[in-house]
Formats: structure tokens, C-alpha cells, sequence
């Protein structure tokens, strides 16, 4: 039988205790504070993509309300684009990032609110023009919370540093879609060891070499490589890989030129003073002239690294889709 005492004894004292454990009203430091998500970790960090079909890459941005409530009404904030920030961050971090120059973006505003009842601001967009950036080059765009109508702005995320590593191109390697002639071939002829297909035939431990190269500057001015494709094709991009052996015998200076008659050439980029820092090194050049579609490259070289010789591993062509 139980004791009826006993028993309401024991649930006034559960009761009391649990009255005494009671928590406070849960509160966060960031409590009403104001801020911008994109700020936080590495969010900012953005691969570009650029293909010609698509040149523009869109990101967003905006403010947010810290803590466990709701704005209880309207916060009006404002964004700056924040420039003077770049050579800071790079003192800070060491790096060498650049602004992102002004015609390279474009942005939907830079005020927003964040309305009674919600967390974040509607959120504003900020796009870049991929196809107005250069390859190889570090960017970045720092956009700072300048304002807010209320509530106290935290300062280690007042900025979004957005950072532009690298950009990202589609491309197609078409050097297997030509042939290729040369203007001095190995003595051994085209299919030699050290013949020219090796030029071309995607196998770096292979070499393309000639013996005359004196000869070769004295007869023509330089002396040249060249691919013919079946049909006008648009180049975007070559590269060239350092052959084994002595660093004299690369490539130095050099014009890349394009034609559809095999006769008449047009200079598509240029180059001088280039060196590879070591054997076996692939080195990616950037046309500088717009794509437009020919049916003949070549290299016209016109200097070597002082050697009677020249030699190269690869040589392939690409194409930008």
C-alpha cells in the first residue's frame, strides 16, 4: 500500500528541483548583430568558368541578422566596393591577388534590407565577364557591410573578399586533326627517332631535332613548323614541352601565324626572351589575337637558346570550346 505523505512529498520536492534547473533565456553572443555569410571560411573562393558560349559568371551577396530572433523590424544596409583592401589582404596573407578591374563586373545594387520577420537581406547579385579576364591572373573584388540600420555591424565579417584563382576554359586538343611539315627536317627524315612527327605525336619522351640551325636563320630568317588542317579550325592556346638534353637548344623567340593558303601568313601572337626552367617542362601560351578559324599554323622561330642545334618534345595546338 503506498504512503499517501509520503508520495505528495516526494512530488513537491521533484517540482522544487525542477523549478531551481530552470534555464536562463538562451542568448548568443551575436545576439542582434548584423553581418555578411559570404564573409565566412572560404565561400568567397570562385572558379570561373568561361566558354564561348558562356562569359559570365554570377555570385551573390548580402547581410544577415545574428542569433537565435528574428529582425523584429526592417534593417536597412549598405555594401561599398571596398578596393583599398586588396594590397591589406595581401600584406596579410602574402599574396598577390589584383584588383579585378572595374569593366571585368557588374552588380545589381548595393543596398538591401533585411525585413521584419527574416534573417537575411534579399540578396543582391554581383556578375563577372569571364571572357574580359586574363587567364594565369589572380583577382579579387572585396565588397564591404558599410551600414546597417540597426544593430552592431561585427567587424571580422564586415568583408567578403571574393577571390578569383583561376579560370576555368573548355578546350579541346585538335594538334591529332593535322599534319605537319617543317622547313628543316632531321637528317634522318621525317619518321626518324628525332624526325619531326615527333613533334606531334603526345609522347613528351620523344624530340623533334635538327642539326642546321645556323643555316637555317641564314637561308629563311629563322626556320618554321607547321600544321594543315583539313578544314579552317579557330586556335585558342598552344604549348610546348622542353626536350631532354641542354636548355640551348629550346625555343627562344618565336611568332605564331595562321593562314588559309599556305602562303599568305597573319602574326597571331608573339613571343621573345622565353626559356622552360627545367627538361620535360609544358608551357601554356595564350593567343593574343581573337580566335578566328584558319587551315594553317606554324611556328616561325627566330632564336633558340644560342645552340647550333634545336630541339623540342612537343608542340600541341588547342582549341577553345
Amino acid at each position: 500500500m503506498f504512503n499517501n505523505k509520503l508520495y505528495g512529498a516526494l512530488a513537491v520536492l521533484l517540482l522544487a528541483m525542477a523549478a531551481c534547473n530552470k534555464p536562463a533565456d538562451i542568448t548568443l553572443t551575436n545576439e542582434g548583430s548584423v553581418y555578411m555569410p559570404q564573409a565566412s571560411g572560404t565561400r568567397a573562393k570562385v572558379d570561373l568558368l568561361y566558354t564561348t558560349t558562356n562569359t559570365r559568371t554570377d555570385l551573390v551577396f548580402g547581410a544577415a541578422y545574428g542569433g537565435m530572433e528574428y529582425a523584429g523590424s526592417d534593417i536597412a544596409v549598405t555594401f561599398v566596393i571596398d578596393s583599398a583592401k586588396v594590397a591589406n589582404y595581401n600584406l596579410a596573407n602574402g599574396t598577390n591577388y589584383k584588383l579585378l578591374p572595374a569593366g571585368s563586373y557588374e552588380y545589381t545594387g548595393l543596398s538591401s534590407v533585411i525585413a521584419a520577420g527574416k534573417t537575411s537581406s534579399d540578396p543582391l547579385t554581383l556578375t563577372v565577364k569571364t571572357n574580359t579576364i586574363a587567364q594565369g591572373v589572380k583577382y579579387m573584388l572585396p565588397i564591404t557591410l558599410s551600414s546597417a540600420s540597426k544593430g552592431t555591424i561585427i567587424d571580422n565579417m564586415q568583408t567578403t573578399y571574393f577571390r578569383f584563382d583561376t579560370l576555368l576554359r573548355k578546350s579541346t586538343d585538335v594538334t591529332g586533326l593535322a599534319s605537319i611539315t617543317v622547313s628543316d627536317e632531321n637528317t634522318g627524315g621525317a619518321t626518324a627517332n628525332e624526325g619531326s612527327l615527333k613533334l606531334i605525336d603526345g609522347d613528351v619522351n620523344t624530340k623533334y631535332l635538327f642539326f642546321n640551325w645556323p643555316t637555317a636563320f641564314a637561308n629563311n630568317g629563322g626556320s618554321w613548323f607547321q600544321l594543315k588542317f583539313a578544314a579552317p579550325i579557330a586556335i585558342g592556346a598552344y604549348t610546348f614541352t622542353s626536350a631532354n638534353d641542354a636548355a640551348t637548344r629550346d625555343p627562344k623567340d618565336w611568332k605564331l601565324q595562321a593562314s588559309n593558303d599556305g602562303t599568305t601568313w597573319t602574326t597571331i601572337d608573339t613571343r621573345a626572351g622565353e626559356s622552360f626552367a627545367s627538361r620535360f617542362q609544358t608551357r601554356r601560351f595564350e593567343v593574343s589575337a581573337a580566335p578566328q578559324p584558319y587551315t594553317y599554323y606554324r611556328i616561325f622561330m627566330t632564336a633558340n637558346g644560342g645552340s647550333s642545334l634545336f630541339q623540342m618534345a612537343e608542340w600541341r595546338v588547342i582549341r577553345y570550346d
